[in-house]
């Protein structure tokens, strides 16, 4: 599985996107896809322009967190 991370102070603050729930309850699951490609293709809305290193594609493993 694939998930898109968003680096907040563009040093070493990195979150994931979550899906939306509906609620503000802290239940966050990563959005996830089963193919790179897909997952890039989403993560290109999230890109700000001269700021593209913000934004990245990583490999994720439910079972590791």
């Amino acid at each position: 599985m694939f998930a898109i991370m968003i680096c907040l102070d563009g040093k070493d603050d990195w979150i994931f996107v979550t899906e939306d729930t509906g609620k503000c309850d802290w239940t966050l699951k990563p959005v996830l896809f089963e193919d790179v490609e897909t997952a890039f293709e989403y993560a290109e809305a999230f890109v700000v322009k001269g700021k593209e290193e913000n934004v990245k594609v990583v490999s994720y493993d439910e079972h590791s967190s």
